[in-house]
């Protein structure tokens, strides 16, 4: 079964929000600002409760989610795409996002106990 060309792009799309991840958090750790990304759309910085508390909380699981994002469209690529054992890939893929919804579970429970304002 022949490999689509744009698999190659979409992972690099993943390698690269991976490395955003990273950027991200360390932008977020260094400014004490939250990315847009990881707040919720009715975020008012000004009413938050605990804005250290959440990034002190968020910073390792951001890091770690990073890293595994990278890691993702890397093995992919190398197993899909090189190898040629697309199954292997699809696997990939399907424990990624079981490890995804349970960093976006952490994620909402600490915007609920940090960001937010009641």
């Amino acid at each position: 079964m022949p490999v689509l060309p744009t698999m190659n792009l979409a992972d690099t799309i993943i390698m690269f929000v991976g490395f955003y991840f990273l950027i991200s958090t360390a932008m977020m750790k260094v400014h004490g600002r939250i990315n847009r990304m990881m707040a919720p759309k009715k975020y008012d910085p000004q009413k938050a409760k605990d804005l250290p508390g959440f990034i002190a909380s968020m910073y390792v699981p951001n890091i770690v989610i990073g890293i595994i994002t990278m890691t993702v469209g890397a093995a992919h690529y190398i197993l899909a795409d090189v190898l040629g054992k697309e199954q292997i890939g699809l696997y990939i893929y399907i424990a990624y996002v079981l490890i995804f919804i349970v960093y976006a579970i952490g994620l909402a429970r600490a915007q609920k106990k940090y960001l937010s304002p009641y």
